[in-house]
Parts: C-alpha cells; structure tokens; sequence
C-alpha cells in the first residue's frame, strides 16, 4: 500500500460523486473517541448512477477484492480487480487498494431492515465528508457487540453531550428501536 491516509480514500470517493457516510472507527474518532482503526467503513446510496461512480473511484484507487483461490507459486489467496458487476452483485465489499482497507456497505450494520437514507439524513457533515450521527454510531456499535464494540461504547459520548447540528439544521435521530 502506498498512502494509508484514510482521508484520500473519502477524498477520491468525493472527487467521483459517490454518495456514503462515514461509519466505524473513523465516525467514533470524530465523535471523541481517538482509537486505532484497521481499515475505513463506508455505506453508500446504492443506484445505478452510483455504482458506476463507484468503480470509477475503485478504478482511481486501484481496490482489489480477496478470492478463496491461492496462488500456486506464493500460497497466497489470489486477488482480482473490482468490476461494475462485481459491484452489482455484493451488499458488502471488503477490499484492499493502494492506500488502505475499505469495507463498502450498502446497508447499515447490524441494522439491515432500516432504511440506509434515515442515515444519510441525520449524517454530520465536516469538511465535506459525512459521519454517522452518534446516535446511529451508538445503534450500530450496540447491535455488532464485539468486544471493539463495546469499548467504543464505554468510550463515546452518551447521547445529547455532543452537538448534533451541522450549518444551524437539527439533524434527525434513529428512534429507539433503530
């Protein structure tokens, strides 16, 4: 890997036009908690306008997808270039490119029956990159509960401690059950 600066990742997903939202270590990071992260967690706002963008982007920063096939001569599991079609066919895409891990969601996290444009809407933007809101954050971290989880949720803040509005516009919450 070349650059494993996360941020030209979301930077060259923005030059395309991709819609996401920032989840994962990087949304628990801007919301107070500064932690060490494997790799960077988006979903996106699946079309087929955006899938296209997405490729384009993928293409940019030369992402590859991990087959179960090794490679004879190194016994390493072979990798292959991501593809409109393979886009097309995975909910989930977990890759590598040349400036670091991306899992790619097209769903919420633990939380596949919400509908993902509730967390686009209550989204914080910063710099033109959108983070989960921390309610959502906290949604997702409770239903995953692996042991990361449940650090990060010890560690963020308690809802209503952080200002949830972005250019003076409240931003909408999951209710209680999401």
């Amino acid at each position: 890997m070349e650059n494993t600066n996360p941020f030209h990742l979301l930077d060259v997903l923005n030059s395309h036009e991709v819609p996401f939202v920032i989840i994962g270590g990087h949304a628990v990071t801007y919301h107070g908690f500064v932690r060490a992260t494997e790799d960077t967690d988006i979903v996106f706002r699946r079309t087929p306008e955006s899938e296209v963008a997405l490729q384009g982007a993928l293409d940019a920063l030369n992402a590859r997808w991990i087959g179960t096939e090794l490679d004879p001569q190194t016994g390493i599991e072979q990798t292959y270039p991501v593809t409109l079609s393979y886009i097309r066919a995975n909910r989930l895409m977990m890759l590598f490119t040349d400036h670091g891990f991306l899992d790619i969601f097209d769903y919420i996290p633990g939380l596949p029956h919400e509908a993902v444009e509730t967390l686009f809407r209550t989204a914080v933007d910063c710099n033109d990159r959108k983070y989960a809101s921390l309610q959502w954050l906290r949604a997702m971290k409770t239903a995953a509960n692996r042991p990361k989880d449940q650090l990060d949720l010890q560690n963020l803040p308690p809802i209503g401690d952080t200002q949830q509005k972005t250019q003076g516009r409240s931003h909408e919450q999951p209710d209680a059950d999401g």
